[in-house]
């Protein structure tokens, strides 16, 4: 299956050939990592890891409002291991040390303004702030960007989006489903169910649905998502779908194996995920399912900044 997309650059190639500006904070990692393999096809899936930030916590714990630019660690998938669909799997909850151990696939480091991130946790929406997303690979910057403006969400007719660039050429956008208003105000406010289509294309013009994502919160969803990804109930499944709406499979978003560390990640919202392509899908689908799962992440699974009250 082909994975060229119009105007689009190889990442792989880029990465290797250019001089990047390294990543913030990014941390070297030990001498097996590897680079990753020339298009996402080539892999079964993979490990999404927001990386732990300690001072994030201790602020956290303390009423400060403020929060660092995320950063996160996306590692490919274990042979053999696939993520969990519902509860009946127990699936696969990786330490710290296994994910670290994995090849590396990208390195995801958040750009934004530090006093958009001060106003707005102080106003409780720190999960709708503008940001870019730059991705990394053996500590060097590769073409691909993520921008994210700052939106209020479908609900007020202003639906969250985010658009991937690769080397300034458009290749797909995320989109808060908001199609049927009437329909998605009800699924949210009284099914606490959310959906963002994935779709790909150059321009908005010629965008093609590939897929939606549906995060479902407590028990109204295809699986009872309630207490998932705690220490109550290690998991929980964010629903990849057809644009038809015929379930594909689940995004794993996982506790973790356990202890203290991951306790008090729980506590600061630090997430993983574990994700598994769809069979038959390109590099810029999964890639694209990549970044809907960023977004989903930023939209419901991060601070909103009024924990505390």
């Amino acid at each position: 299956m082909s994975t060229e997309l119009p105007g689009a650059v190889d990442v792989v190639a880029t990465a290797r050939g250019g001089a990047g500006p390294v990543a913030e904070g990014y941390e070297q990692q030990a001498p097996a990592i590897q680079m990753m393999p020339g298009n996402l096809e080539a892999i079964d899936g993979v490990v999404i890891r927001e990386v732990t930030q300690i001072a994030d916590m201790v602020l956290q714990g303390v009423g400060i409002p403020y929060e660092q630019a995320n950063k996160y660690e996306v590692k490919q998938l274990p042979a053999g291991v696939t993520a969990a669909s519902d509860f009946n799997q127990p699936g696969w909850l990786p330490s710290k040390e296994e994910i670290k151990a994995l090849p590396e696939v990208f390195f995801i480091n958040e750009e934004s303004s530090a006093c958009d991130r001060v106003c707005m946790t102080m106003l409780g929406c720190l999960n709708l702030r503008a940001l870019k997303l730059h991705f990394y690979q053996n500590n060097q910057q590769t073409p691909l960007m993520v921008d994210r403006p700052c939106k209020v969400g479908g609900g007020c007719c202003c639906p969250l989006e985010l658009t991937l660039t690769n080397n300034g050429q458009m290749v797909g956008m995320v989109v808060e489903d908001f199609d049927n208003y009437c329909g998605q105000c009800c699924a949210q406010t009284c099914a606490c169910t959310y959906t963002q289509k994935v779709m790909v294309g150059s321009s908005r013009e010629s965008l093609v649905h590939k897929y939606s994502l549906v995060n479902s919160y407590c028990c109204f969803g295809r699986v009872n998502n309630c207490c998932g990804g705690t220490c109550c109930k290690p998991n929980f499944f964010i629903d990849v779908m057809s644009p038809e709406g015929k379930f594909i499979n689940a995004v794993q978003m996982t506790y973790g194996s356990g202890g203290a560390e991951d306790c008090c990640r729980m506590g600061a919202q630090m997430n993983n995920y574990v994700m598994t392509f769809p069979p038959g899908s390109s590099h810029w689908e999964r890639l694209m399912l990549l970044t809907g799962i960023m977004s989903v992440e930023y939209a419901y699974h991060s601070r909103k900044g009024d924990e505390n009250n």
